[in-house]
């Protein structure tokens, strides 16, 4: 009887061990999926460039002038400046200035109607390339941005 119990003990173990380890999911066959993948062209648009601003971007439109002293018109006269600093004392403006132009750029500053200083580090006669160049710059002037002549 011993050995009789223990058959069936056994044997119950091994055909539970057998069954719980089967999966529960269902095989769901997928419609299609015996499709080969055919290429397939894609065609891009040409992009735009606008020449005014997106979103957040800083574009201020102010009426300005060359400080005394400035040379630079052709500059002047352009459309976009990419503006670096912008002081209420004119030395400072003057200082930036000096430092910019010694690294060879062709700083200009100009002042607008309330008495700002703005100092110009390029000027450009579209938007995109003035964003360029602010894209270029912005680890060393990460508030720099475009100014437009009213």
């Amino acid at each position: 009887m011993k050995k009789i119990f223990g058959f069936i003990l056994m044997a119950s173990i091994i055909a539970f061990s057998a069954t719980s380890c089967k999966s529960k999911q269902k095989v769901v066959e997928i419609s299609g999926s015996d499709i080969s993948a055919t290429e397939t062209k894609t065609t891009t648009e040409p992009v735009v460039v606008s020449d005014e601003p997106v979103g957040s971007e800083r574009t201020i439109d102010e009426s300005f002038k060359l400080v005394d002293g400035e040379t630079n018109s052709a500059a002047f006269a352009r459309k976009f400046h990419v503006v670096v600093g912008s002081f209420s004392v004119q030395s400072n403006a003057k200082n930036l200035q000096r430092t910019l132009n010694s690294e060879g750029n062709s700083a200009i500053i100009v002042v607008n109607e309330q008495g700002m200083y703005r100092v110009l580090i390029a000027s450009y006669d579209e938007y995109a390339q003035a964003r360029n160049r602010i894209n270029q710059i912005s680890t060393r002037f990460p508030d720099a941005w475009v100014l437009r002549q009213k």
